[in-house]
């Protein structure tokens, strides 16, 4: 763990929206967990040499243990995200989704007196906060703007994921994209015989396709559609989006291409790639 959130609120604050954007941004997320498994747990983590990216996200009554832990860890980048709102609006989301707050089944108290303890425990943590967002009247869409511009540095509102999936389509089209390109027009190295077992991130097979003309051609027309379909999806509301990259095998062309392309837009937007058909590529991907 070299990286780590903590995402503090009311419960009815916007803790699970912040969760569903800290998935969408690559991070492990962890939601209320015991302060004595977290103390455990951060010990454990300390040992680890692996670099990961964890968001915490925890209910205001045990937020001021979970930070006082947290703040010794070493070697690790802690950022306090904390979500107020106002009483009037959180009684109004509770009685609009009929949830029940956890706190008054803990601690057998009302509603009313739950929202109130939930109130006065994140404000005791407002020192620690390296960011407040009030979500009394914002949408979902502003609150993940808002936590992509802090975690990133990012003042755009380019916050849109886009995953690129190579795939062969002698096996199907992947359920759940949402476009995808043929890119069979480039020549296949599979009919090489020096070439047949390799894939698309080998060296001998890329420079095999970029020595034909239509490989940079295709790849670029490409790029011109994305960047002004990119550019139209951040008025939208689609928080991912998945792009679909197919040649004959899912072996050679396609996997380059999606990686070419991945590599092409993360300095746009968070980008992930996917190799349906050529699995064992996947575990390269930092």
């Amino acid at each position: 763990m070299k990286e780590l959130v903590i995402v503090a609120g009311a419960a009815g604050s916007g803790l699970s929206s912040a969760e569903f954007i800290f998935e969408e941004l690559g991070y492990i997320t962890i939601k209320n967990i015991p302060t004595q498994a977290w103390e455990a747990l951060t010990q454990l983590e300390e040992k680890e040499e692996k670099s990961t990216k964890t968001c915490l996200i925890c209910h205001a009554f045990n937020v001021f243990d979970i930070i006082s832990i947290s703040k010794k860890l070493k070697h690790v980048d802690v950022k306090i995200i904390l979500l107020t709102c106002d009483k009037e609006s959180l009684l109004k989301r509770y009685a609009l989704s009929r949830r029940v707050h956890p706190r008054t089944t803990l601690e057998k108290i009302t509603p009313e007196q739950a929202i109130e303890k939930d109130c006065d425990d994140i404000k005791q943590c407002l020192d620690y906060a390296n960011l407040v967002i009030d979500t009394s009247a914002i949408q979902v869409k502003r609150l993940r703007t808002l936590i992509y511009q802090f975690i990133s540095g990012n003042k755009s509102n380019k916050i849109t994921a886009i995953t690129f999936m190579s795939f062969g389509l002698k096996n199907g089209v992947p359920e759940g994209i949402d476009t995808f390109f043929d890119v069979r027009q480039i020549p296949n190295p599979y009919w090489v015989d020096k070439l047949k077992e390799l894939t698309g991130e080998d060296q001998e097979v890329i420079d095999y396709m970029n020595s034909f003309p239509i490989t940079q051609k295709t790849i670029d027309s490409i790029i011109v559609y994305l960047e002004s379909f990119f550019n139209e999806l951040q008025k939208s509301d689609r928080a991912n989006y998945t792009i679909g990259i197919a040649c004959s095998g899912g072996q050679h062309r396609s996997t380059y291409v999606a990686n070419y392309l991945k590599k092409y837009f993360e300095k746009k937007y968070t980008t992930f790639v996917i190799h349906r058909d050529s699995p064992q590529l996947n575990s390269n991907e930092e």
